[in-house]
């Protein structure tokens, strides 16, 4: 039967290079500030990078490569992504007949990443064991000049139209800067609505409608519409509502409603023939 595969830490432990306290310290900070365990274990100082470094490279026997100052071609960058490098901390190095593609890897074991660049590049991976500081800086420094730039772009108008010299322009996809506020003319006519009335250079009214003054609002006109008061009233008390008929009342009401422009002269008269004949209203009183 075949033994289960060891993981780093317990390899680690068992060669001597850590104790259980400092793996168990190391996971525990693996869960919060994410990352391999080996990146963790150095951050942590329980080992050095070097130490690691040739651990993982007798344990997995993938030669080592020192990858300061190195310098990558961009069509073999170009064939792992640059967010992909990132995630797991890899660096395409190289190219190799047939079809092999040589990866620096701060941790060769890490089959996932492996699987992903495989994937994306669609070669063979050869892994080679590189600093895991090292890596960060490199996939930064080289994908830099890789990916375009975000700031301002030069363009040179007239190549290849036959002309002997380019005329270069330069534009930026930086925002414009903000307008300063002018002053405001006074000449301008006077707004009929919310302008002074003595003329157009004094002070806009902010209280058009006097909502916000102190003084007691004024008291309500009397109604001036004479129609409604007869004359045979003025002298007397008038009559109460109760001794009219409910004919007399209803074509009071109508007649209100007309003067007040509430309803037409002939609106009420269509609208009472309509609910008669839907059999809406029934009209049995007869005029005598």
């Amino acid at each position: 039967m075949q033994q289960p595969t060891k993981r780093l830490g317990e390899l680690l432990v068992e060669s001597g290079l850590i104790t259980p306290a400092q793996l168990q310290s190391a996971i525990t900070h693996q869960k919060i500030a994410r990352g391999r365990l080996g990146s963790n274990l150095v951050a942590l100082g329980y080992i050095s990078e070097e130490v690691l470094m040739d651990f993982l490279s007798q344990q997995t026997g993938v030669p080592q490569m020192d990858v300061r100052n190195i310098e990558v071609s961009p069509q073999v960058l170009k064939l792992v992504p640059h967010r992909l490098a990132d995630q797991f901390t890899v660096l395409p190095i190289a190219t190799r007949e047939p079809k092999f593609l040589v990866l620096a890897m701060s941790d060769p074991s890490d089959l996932n990443a492996i699987d992903s660049t495989r994937f994306a590049s669609g070669l063979h991976i050869e892994p080679v064991v590189a600093s895991h500081s090292a890596l960060r800086k490199a996939i930064a420094d080289l994908y830099r000049r890789l990916d375009p730039p975000t700031g301002a772009n030069t363009v040179e108008v007239g190549q290849g139209n036959g002309q002997d010299e380019a005329l270069p322009v330069t534009f930026s996809f930086d925002p414009l800067p903000m307008p300063k506020p002018t002053a405001q003319p006074t000449n301008l006519p006077r707004d009929p609505f919310f302008g002074s009335a003595s003329g157009p250079t004094q002070p806009i009214n902010v209280d058009p409608f006097g909502l916000l003054d102190s003084a007691p609002p004024r008291p309500a006109p009397a109604p001036t519409n004479t129609e409604l008061v007869h004359g045979r009233t003025m002298g007397g008390s008038a009559r109460r509502l109760e001794t009219y008929q409910t004919r007399t009342l209803v074509l009071g009401l109508i007649r209100l409603f007309q003067r007040r422009g509430i309803i037409g002269p002939d609106e009420l008269q269509r609208l009472l023939a309509n609910l008669v004949e839907s059999g809406e209203l029934k009209d049995n009183d007869k005029i005598g």
